[in-house]
């Protein structure tokens, strides 16, 4: 979808300022008016930190995604396996029901996938129930019978459903999927000495490519080439291949060229977070602080569309902010993306050898 900001105009605004104060977000005074003022922007912001996406008052496909999923609340319509899996907070409800009861509906990331059919099934059986993995008021009242939920009171994190322990304890034999973000005409940030993000983050991808692909892990690139993609057309691709671990390459910018540093994202919704993330976020920060001397911004838990929708193991990396004199000095240079690729690959291996 084409991205909706502050001063646009129109139908596509009119719905998000209703589905937002249909979730209780006062737009003030003008409400719904098709207006893309700066109380929308306010509000949009705020949904964005409260669904832990990037909160920059932009409503794109990510955030779009996030406004429609949390339209939907547990029992507004039935539930079932299909392809696209159904999405939204109504299917984010029933995980967290049945990981608390132990039955195991995979990462609760609001995306009913098969695992949460079997966990459903599985259920079910125990409970004397059709064995039909559909959410209808049968299961749904079983389901609140055998415990009332409340996520906001949860106090004990859930164990780990990521599939975060990959197979192998090398980098040889690793099935790895590497996106480049942006591309084609979403050129992403805009640096010092006129670096675009889009080319940078390309540039260490291919790097780091190559390094794994001499240490004899398998590696498929989301692009190669100056393409655009969009978040869902990234995510089929990566889903199609079913790697180990996926990682996403981003650059930081900033209005202000002090903001610098290194930083990670994992996987998080709420009291759920990959354990297995959060240490392989670590592990690559703490490379790209040691060997090139970045700020450490620690790993943080987000849930990006990368980083909720890939199977395995999922990482965002910021390595460096391209608006920082110093970073972008290395970053004209093909050397200073090949640094930020060895650092990378150097966390990766330490991860897989050390958990």
């Amino acid at each position: 979808m084409r991205p909706v900001s502050r001063g646009d105009r129109g139908k596509e605004v009119v719905d998000i300022q209703t589905r937002l104060r249909a979730l209780g977000y006062s737009l003030g005074a003008e409400g719904a008016d098709g207006h893309f003022g700066p109380k929308t922007e306010l509000v949009a912001r705020e949904f964005q930190q409260r669904r832990l996406i990037e909160s920059d008052g932009v409503v794109g496909e990510n955030t779009w995604s996030e406004l429609v999923e949390a339209g939907y609340s547990e029992g507004d319509r039935l539930l079932y396996l299909r392809l696209p899996h159904m999405r939204g907070d109504d299917v984010l409800s029933i995980q967290r029901r049945l990981n608390e009861l132990g039955f195991d509906s995979g990462p609760e990331n609001g995306i009913f996938g098969p695992a949460v059919e079997l966990a459903l099934i599985e259920l079910q059986r125990n409970a004397g129930l059709p064995l039909d993995g559909i959410v209808g008021e049968v299961t749904l009242a079983q389901l609140r019978r055998l415990r009332k939920l409340e996520p906001a009171e949860q106090t004990e994190k859930i164990p780990d459903r990521m599939n975060g322990y990959v197979g192998v304890e090398s980098l040889r034999g690793l099935r790895v999927t590497l996106d480049p973000a942006h591309g084609g005409h979403e050129t992403g940030g805009r640096g010092l000495n006129q670096l675009l993000e889009k080319d940078v983050n390309l540039r260490v991808v291919l790097a780091l490519a190559s390094l794994l692909e001499d240490e004899g892990a398998e590696v498929l690139k989301v692009r190669s080439t100056d393409k655009a993609l969009s978040l869902f057309e990234r995510a089929e691709i990566v889903g199609a291949w079913a790697p180990d671990i996926h990682i996403a390459i981003h650059h930081g910018y900033c209005r202000s060229p002090l903001a610098q540093g290194a930083a990670a994202f994992y996987f998080a919704n709420g009291a759920y977070f990959s354990e297995s993330g959060k240490r392989l976020a670590g592990y690559v920060v703490r490379e790209l602080v040691e060997r090139l001397g970045r700020v450490d911004l620690h790993p943080h838990g987000q849930k990006y569309a990368c980083l909720r929708e890939a199977d395995g193991l999922s990482l965002m990396v910021e390595p460096a902010y391209m608006t920082h004199p110093g970073d972008a000095a290395a970053l004209a240079d093909s050397g200073g993306c090949i640094a930020e690729a060895e650092a990378i690959l150097a966390g990766l291996s330490s991860y897989l050898q050390r958990r």
